[in-house]
């Protein structure tokens, strides 16, 4: 990629289908860690890709979740998320192939997955972003979009690291030590 000029017409944003897995598994193993993403990625209920040519160079995946749900994830955290969002969009994760890095494919993804997210009726996001030493591996973007940095989360992922034994980039073999900013979103 590095003589080639990227344009936003040369990206197609996509749905996630299952002979897509191997490629969406590959970029998820060299961003965010090994085992990251299965098939099971294919029961959330919104999966892009976007595809440059016919090669997959980056996925978003997302689920609809209730408040319950919420509390789990953010733990003894709090929110202020009114009642009324009986269905709440939870970005699960947005990740591009490091060779396409900076051409603005996770904003297309983004963008989508809300649009997709507003389609559906759901009216609240909320995503986390990965603490890697002092960076944040959404912050940018997730800043960018409107989204509200609300707090850290020590050791989010070392859960579900363990439960489905997925290595990271940072911290190799479970369990994942590494923290998590919560970002939010209002969709209306």
């Amino acid at each position: 990629m590095a003589n080639k000029q990227l344009e936003k017409k040369d990206i197609t944003i996509i749905p996630m289908e299952e002979s897509m897995i191997n490629e969406v598994a590959q970029i998820a193993s060299m961003t965010l860690g090994s085992s990251f993403v299965n098939e099971d990625i294919l029961n959330n209920d919104i999966n892009l890709c976007a595809k440059i040519d016919e090669k997959i160079v980056a996925y978003a995946t997302s689920k609809f979740i209730d408040l319950d749900y919420l509390k789990k994830i953010i733990k003894n955290k709090k929110i202020n998320v009114n009642d009324k969002y009986k269905k709440i969009g939870y970005i699960d994760s947005i990740a591009v192939h490091e060779n396409y890095s900076g051409y603005g494919i996770g904003t297309l993804l983004l963008k989508n997955t809300i649009s997709k997210l507003k389609e559906n009726d759901i009216k609240f996001a909320i995503m986390a972003g990965w603490k890697n030493k002092e960076q944040v591996n959404i912050r940018g973007l997730a800043i960018k979009e409107g989204f509200k940095e609300e707090f850290i989360i020590e050791n989010f992922w070392k859960e579900d690291s363990i439960k489905f034994n997925f290595g990271c980039t940072t911290c190799g073999k479970p369990p994942c030590l590494c923290s998590a900013i919560i970002y939010t979103k209002e969709l209306e």
